[in-house]
């Protein structure tokens, strides 16, 4: 969906939703209720197909939110508010320019988070806990997309598109069966190696990589603390196992790797990134089997992730 408002910058809405039906993705757009009928900055009319009060947010795969004027009156209804909240939740898509994060602040969803828009709500941003970015033209932190204006709708569409061509799976849902090699060269489920454990999982790039040559040994600290509450700490790459076998005997992983040379679970957990190699990212697996926590970790710093610990003592129920 695309909120609407009056004084909507309209190539920030006329553009993205062109492009998502030139992919063919179905989108609406979605008003607040005030008129039947908004113009934007410029004067040009649209009409809103739907209001926010009428709608839910299990029926959509995402929102985006235009600039221009129109975020100041997005923010002031709860069904507007209410809809971000359960978008961002469920891991869904949010989309948000110029102006456009000032409705994400009011849903108090960017605390930690890296955000780009418009200068104008730089100090907003940072007052509501944000990161503000200046220096790329849009910046992706876990579900959230922001861009600071009209000219960079080409790379905001692009990563948008990115996003529901490789949708991860939805929090709160049982986690993507799939299937990976362990130290024994042996095909096994991941359901096999989790079942009935508290899970974090962890994906890597390479272990050729710099990053994983700096951090993947400090993970030992939190897998033994993981384990010591009855849970399972365990990483994957597409690296074959042979190569997993000798890092982790020169290093002194103290966690298992699994070996996905197919691919198999990083496309189930829609993590896979250039060069057919997995994004950091980590997950959380309750006991039952359902994904409680996703993130995107290009740091490898998955300790400082926003929520990571919060959610980390409701796996284990500290």
């Amino acid at each position: 969906m695309i909120f609407i408002e009056n004084l909507y910058q309209e190539l920030e809405l006329w553009y993205p939703l062109l492009r998502l039906k030139e992919e063919g993705i179905e989108t609406k757009l979605v008003g607040t209720g005030s008129s039947d009928l908004y113009s934007g900055r410029n004067g040009f009319p649209a009409r809103p197909e739907t209001n926010a009060s009428s709608i839910s947010s299990r029926d959509f795969d995402g929102v985006i939110i235009p600039g221009g004027f129109a975020p100041d009156y997005l923010r002031r209804y709860p069904a507007i508010i209410n809809l971000v909240k359960e978008i961002f939740q469920q891991g869904k898509l949010i989309g948000a320019l110029c102006h456009g994060p000032s409705v994400l602040i009011s849903a108090d969803i960017i605390r930690g988070k890296r955000i780009t828009g418009s200068r104008a709500i730089r100090d907003d941003i940072v007052n509501a806990g944000g990161e503000y970015i200046n220096d790329y033209q849009t910046v992706v932190d876990g579900n959230i997309l922001t861009a600071q204006g009209p000219n960079d709708l080409p790379a905001f569409m692009k990563e948008v598109i990115g996003f529901f061509s490789q949708t991860k799976p939805r929090l709160k849902n049982p986690f993507p069966e799939s299937f990976l090699y362990d130290d024994h060269l042996e095909i096994i489920s991941l359901s096999s190696v989790v079942k009935g454990f508290p899970t974090v999982l962890l994906f890597f790039d390479s272990i050729a990589s710099p990053l994983s040559q700096k951090v993947l040994v400090d993970y030992n600290r939190l897998s033994g603390s993981i384990h010591q509450f009855g849970g399972k700490f365990l990483a994957i790459s597409i690296d074959s196992i042979y190569v997993q076998k000798e890092y982790t005997q020169k290093m002194g992983l103290e966690y298992p790797l699994y070996s996905d040379v197919s691919g198999d679970t990083i496309r189930a957990f829609g993590v896979k990134g250039k060069n057919n190699l997995a994004e950091w990212s980590v997950f959380m697996i309750d006991k039952n089997g359902i994904l409680r926590y996703s993130e995107n970790c290009p740091s490898g710093d998955i300790e400082n992730l926003p929520g990571f610990k919060r959610h980390l003592d409701s796996l284990f129920n500290f």
